[in-house]
C-alpha cells in the first residue's frame, strides 16, 4: 500500500501530551497518531454500519410489519448464551 505524508497542526499542551506519551510507550509519536486514526476510523465506520443496518431493519419492519416478540428474543438469546443454536426466531 502507498503511503502519503500528511500534516496536522497542534497546539503545544497536545504536541507535549503526544510526546510524553509516546517516550512512555517507547514508541514515536508517529506510530501514536497512525494508531489512533486508524483506530477512530474503525470505530467510526462500524458505528456508520450499524446505523445503516439499523436503517435497513426498520425500513423491512415499516413495509412487512414483522417483528420479534420480546420474550422470543430473550429465549434465543438465552440458547446462544448456553451455546445452543438455534435458528433465529421469526
Amino acid at each position: 500500500m502507498a503511503t502519503t505524508t500528511l500534516g496536522i497542526k497542534l497546539d503545544e499542551e497536545t504536541r507535549e501530551r503526544l510526546k510524553a506519551l509516546a517516550e512512555d510507550k517507547d514508541r514515536a509519536t508517529h506510530w501514536l497518531i497512525k494508531t489512533a486514526i486508524v483506530e477512530y476510523l474503525d470505530k467510526e465506520e462500524r458505528a456508520q454500519r450499524e446505523r445503516r443496518e439499523d436503517l435497513e431493519r426498520w425500513g423491512r419492519y415499516m413495509l412487512t410489519g414483522e417483528s420479534i416478540s420480546h420474550s422470543a428474543a430473550l429465549e434465543w438469546f438465552d440458547a446462544l448464551a448456553k451455546g445452543v443454536r438455534k435458528p433465529c426466531p421469526r
